[in-house]
């Protein structure tokens, strides 16, 4: 079971550049406080690789708060849509830079602004945002929810190598099954191996530390598929999980195309006034 996958076909990157064109590709990573560490080493890389791949991409990082200093999606929804996309452009072409905005007080603002608009939420999120590809919503799953009704989304959920946080990670999962009906995409991330040298005496467990960490990976391993196992008998589905090992650019590789393919993809609309705006109501990040 750990080695659920969905299938990926190499065609993908050439799918990847030709649908760049027909919209806005909406991608979703639940934030949390206590594995923070390991999401940020997933996501940053994740975004990397994707610009790789020919996507312009922008973060709308729901773990930021706006304010004067750091404007962010909550000074940008003041704005009409047509003055603000004329000014949110894409100037990101280094693969290594990611244009990253905050969004906490802005992502629980979205409903009214699209109540306003006559739209859902991620069609009134894309009309602020034209200058992108790419869009990865990186939120806790309370302001995830609203965005995901009906969508068709598999947001990501990073598990961190400690099996402290499986627990936290069944109640993220059971929150998003329960009241926006979406499952998602597992990245468990595996802890880099030991340093080549002298092995080392475990003395806590009176054995060789190397035996101590086959034993701690195996046990990883059990816990992991019985949150497996659990998600499928209460959940009614199981994840896809998918195996992060340190330093290996495939799973990356895979990761990434997997969330292409389950990626919402908004269709592209036309504006006029958009292309006709004054340069005086440029607004810039």
């Amino acid at each position: 079971m750990l080695e659920r996958r969905s299938p990926l076909h190499q065609g993908m990157a050439l799918h990847v550049s030709d649908a760049s064109t027909a919209g806005l590709r909406v991608l979703a990573m639940l934030q949390s406080a206590s594995g923070a560490a390991a999401e940020q080493a997933v996501l940053w890389p994740l975004c990397a690789q994707l610009q790789r791949l020919g996507q312009k991409v922008l973060v709308m990082d729901g773990s930021q708060t706006e304010s004067l200093h750091t404007p962010g999606l909550a000074q940008l929804l003041v704005q009409h849509a047509w003055q603000a996309q004329a000014g949110l452009r894409s100037t990101v072409s280094d693969t290594q830079s990611v244009a990253s905005l905050p969004a906490r007080q802005g992502l629980k603002k979205l409903k009214a602004t699209a109540d306003e608009m006559g739209m859902d939420l991620l069609t009134a999120l894309q009309a602020y945002v034209r200058g992108y590809t790419t869009v990865i919503i990186y939120a806790s799953n309370e302001a995830l929810t609203p965005l995901l009704q009906g969508q068709g989304l598999q947001p990501l959920l990073v598990v961190p190598p400690d099996a402290e946080h499986l627990i936290d990670s069944y109640r993220q999962l059971k929150h998003l099954a329960v009241f926006a009906g979406v499952e998602c995409t597992i990245a468990a991330l595996e802890a880099p191996l030991a340093e080549s040298g002298p092995q080392k005496y475990d003395w806590s467990r009176q054995q060789s530390s190397v035996l101590t960490a086959k034993q701690n990976a195996q046990a990883r391993l059990q816990r992991l598929n019985a949150l497996l196992q659990c998600s499928q008998r209460h959940l009614g589905d199981a994840p896809v999980l998918m195996r992060l090992r340190w330093r290996q650019a495939s799973d990356l590789h895979q990761l990434t195309l997997h969330m292409l393919k389950t990626a919402c993809i908004l269709p592209m609309h036309t504006q006029s006034a958009a292309a006709a705006a004054p340069e005086s109501l440029v607004w810039s990040h």
